[in-house]
């Protein structure tokens, strides 16, 4: 019964962070925000991104605001997983408060790289499939400042663009690498 609810919570501030964390990305590739998806986030993150803004200012046109409530989110949920399930008593959390807020940063970092790599592939079968889907120009901005310098480098083959494949293989050997190593390096904290 306690995996039920641990999975219940987790799915429900998973969400909130995603539209969050999506939110911000958005925001700092220059997406258009009048699209599905960047409604989308909005809607799912604006009560406390508008509250929190107040106390929050931009830096360099930056909005940092989302960020930052996708961190507490994660931080949160890391904090109601040790309580709630038994694994730290809620007096001891302040022994454990520089892990849960590292580990809070890598799985941002970490979700931030799978809403990147979820871009490129929206972006690969869209551009095939039906490259006038609103949803494209939002594909176009988050990958764009990562796809330009490969197609520099990588010629096309044909009439087939091979770059959004050597980016995903990037974005992956930086999850296994980077991401994993940071992850390691923070349950050291613990």
């Amino acid at each position: 019964m306690s995996g039920i609810i641990q999975s219940l919570i987790e799915i429900a501030v998973g969400l909130f962070s995603f539209a969050a964390l999506l939110r911000f990305l958005l925001q700092l590739f220059g997406a258009p925000y009048r699209n599905p998806v960047s409604e989308f986030s909005v809607s799912l993150s604006d009560f406390a991104v508008r509250r929190l803004r107040r106390f929050i200012p931009g830096i360099r046109g930056v909005d940092y605001t989302p960020l930052l409530w996708a961190w507490v989110l994660e931080c949160l949920l890391l904090m109601a997983n040790l309580t709630l399930f038994g694994m730290v008593h809620p007096f001891e959390l302040l022994h454990f408060l520089p892990w849960i807020l590292a580990m809070g940063a890598v799985t941002l970092l970490r979700h931030g790289l799978y809403i990147l790599m979820g871009a490129v592939f929206v972006l690969a079968v869209l551009s095939w499939v039906n490259p006038y889907s609103p949803v494209m120009p939002v594909a176009d901005a988050l990958t764009r400042p990562f796809l330009n310098p490969l197609r520099r480098i990588v010629p096309m083959m044909g009439t087939v663009d091979l770059t959004p494949v050597i980016l995903m293989v990037i974005f992956q050997l930086t999850l296994t690498v980077l991401v994993g190593a940071l992850e390691m390096l923070v349950q050291r904290l613990m």
